[in-house]
């Protein structure tokens, strides 16, 4: 498993009025070259804050204080102007949730594709980004003249969606970032963008990083995911051990939660309790007060992750050795 990005002791905190907001908390994370990897959490987990860090698009006032981000072997967090204008779209893009409110409401699609274009690159002839626009407008099954002649109110939602897709790819990324990629969109709308996002990641070989909170959507997609709480990521590992053997009470709770159409919705649980206030953590363990296993060492001490042979990562007090990864409570 090459990696493409890695996160190591990644901290980043908001001052805010009422105290310091640590947002992502001293997180692990590995994003493998050439796969599809889902991180996923309630919302407020740091998610999407982690995805900015990794783009270099923390929002003022928030900061990186502590860890590291290498992309490809590069330290993103040292990028000068220009280099960071290289790695932005050219190295790494982003879909960001409810894309199509990043769209100009009153610019032309084929207006704000050459934009795009000009502002990172100055290799291509207006024609040619036009045509380059053309086929990947086709490749996500858009009719391209009519969409580049269209302004955004034009467009449908899952349409609009899959013209921010095909931004993405305008200047032939190594990752794409997609944070929460169906939202607001239909049942059907959703199981069609997710058969091109595969298409795209089999035929183009893109690395794909997936942000959402349905872990549904996490076993349609991902080869490999993550799953973060309270700023933390608590697990991670290939999708079908995450989904047969759940190492964290907390992945297992979520697994639980999911409706499913071969059992009895009725033995389907929610999560007790709600996530912890970032600005007042609880001491030890963020999910002890929410866990059935909790004894006293996990109101004392943040657990410390333990990482199996195989490559599976987990942060609970239950393991205290990799060895003792396989034991799975599930219950």
């Amino acid at each position: 498993m090459e990696p493409l990005v890695e996160v190591r002791g990644l901290t980043i905190e908001f001052p805010m009025r009422a105290g310091l907001l640590r947002a992502v908390n001293e997180a692990d994370f590995v994003i493998p070259k050439g796969q599809i990897t889902a991180l996923v959490g309630e919302s407020g987990s740091g998610k999407s804050t982690m995805a900015s860090a990794i783009m270099r698009a923390i929002s003022v006032p928030g900061r990186v204080a502590g860890g590291s981000i290498t992309f490809d072997g590069r330290d993103v967090m040292s990028l000068g102007k220009k280099e960071l204008q290289a790695y932005k779209w050219e190295q790494v893009s982003m879909v960001f949730q409810a894309a199509q409110n990043a769209l100009n409401p009153v610019a032309r699609i084929k207006d704000q594709i050459i934009e795009t274009f000009r502002a990172h690159s100055k290799s291509y002839t207006e024609k040619q980004m036009v045509d380059k626009a053309r086929n990947l407008l086709d490749y996500v099954r858009l009719d391209p003249d009519r969409v580049l002649n269209s302004f955004p109110h034009e467009l449908s939602g899952g349409m609009k969606q899959r013209v921010m897709i095909a931004f993405s790819l305008l200047l032939d990324p190594q990752l794409v970032i997609l944070d929460e990629p169906t939202t607001a969109l239909d049942v059907i709308t959703q199981a069609y963008i997710f058969d091109i996002l595969k298409k795209i990641h089999k035929d183009m070989n893109i690395t794909m990083l997936l942000l959402t909170h349905d872990i549904g959507v996490v076993a349609k997609a991902a080869d490999r995911v993550g799953v973060m709480y309270a700023g933390n990521v608590v697990e991670a590992g290939d999708v079908y051990d995450m989904f047969k053997r759940p190492k964290h009470p907390y992945t297992a709770k979520l697994m639980k939660a999911v409706p499913s159409l071969y059992e009895d919705v009725s033995e389907r649980k929610g999560i007790p309790g709600s996530p912890p206030d970032l600005l007042n953590m609880p001491p030890g363990c963020p999910f002890h007060p929410r866990c059935e296993y909790a004894h006293a060492k996990c109101k004392e001490q943040n657990p410390i992750k333990v990482y199996t042979p195989a490559g599976h990562e987990v942060a609970c007090h239950l393991y205290p050795n990799p060895e003792s990864v396989a034991e799975v409570r599930t219950s």
